[in-house]
């Protein structure tokens, strides 16, 4: 037994030295590796970047300023009306804390009101609060903004520090469990096909000992056939197991 782990551990190094500086197995291994990969990064790179284009945050700053200032061409501030008949403070210092600048309508009839991305309008019914929120035909995803704000500025007059957020999805997402499964399916079996292809780089270093008579030399010499290929497979497996 100690012969046999001697000759083992010699055929392992051996070995090593051998795919260490024999250039042409590696890079045909490289090469076989990299035609495989290649594709995979491919599809999983047009996912991700699928993925983060297909959907995107909707904030307020895009349809309304951020500030008394106007920023961007197609943003207006938002409009309040104000039907309750008294102030609204609260509620004014509520939307002034996600930074918009809110403009108080003075005009009663909404018609005469200046072109405005969206409004908000206030009024009461009995001893309840009524909210209407209005959009102009242009802008996108108007309605889900506004009712957006009206939910933070009701966590704002809680005096809750929680923020909801909205995310707009128009596109086909491949976050679906049946699109990721299916992902899954083909990427496996296209490893598995990767693995199939590799076995044969192996074999090509064997048939070369075979076709130079190294292994016969090695058994005349006391080489356990077992050792051989024991010592060989300590290095080729791993090697496998690791691509």
């Amino acid at each position: 037994m100690a012969l046999w782990r001697q000759q083992v551990c010699a055929v392992m190094r051996v070995r090593f030295l051998k795919l260490k500086h024999e250039g042409k197995f590696l890079r045909s291994i490289l090469l076989f590796f990299g035609i495989f990969i290649l594709p995979m990064l491919m599809i999983f790179i047009e996912f991700q970047l699928w993925d983060s284009s297909s959907n995107w945050e909707i904030t307020a700053s895009s349809y309304f300023l951020p500030t008394e200032e106007k920023i961007q061409n197609k943003s207006t501030n938002l409009l309040i009306f104000n039907d309750t008949g008294s102030e609204i403070e609260d509620f004014i210092s509520a939307l002034k804390t996600q930074n918009i600048i809110p403009e108080i309508a003075l005009e009663k009839n909404i018609t005469s009101i200046p072109l405005h991305n969206g409004a908000i309008k206030i009024s009461l019914e009995g001893k309840s609060y009524r909210f209407t929120v209005m959009c102009s035909a242009e802008p996108i995803n108007c309605f889900p903004m506004l009712v957006n704000i009206l939910s933070n500025t009701f966590l704002r007059l809680f005096n809750s520090t929680a923020r909801i957020r909205v995310w707009s999805e128009p596109f086909y997402s491949t976050q679906s469990p049946e699109i990721k499964s299916d992902i899954f399916f083909i990427c496996l079996s296209y490893m598995l096909t990767l693995a199939a292809g590799l076995p044969p780089h192996f074999a090509v270093s064997s048939m070369e000992d075979y076709k130079l008579q190294a292994r016969a030399q090695l058994r005349l010499a006391g080489l356990f056939p077992s050792a051989y290929w024991c010592g060989q497979a300590l290095v080729d497996v791993p090697l496998f197991w690791t691509l």
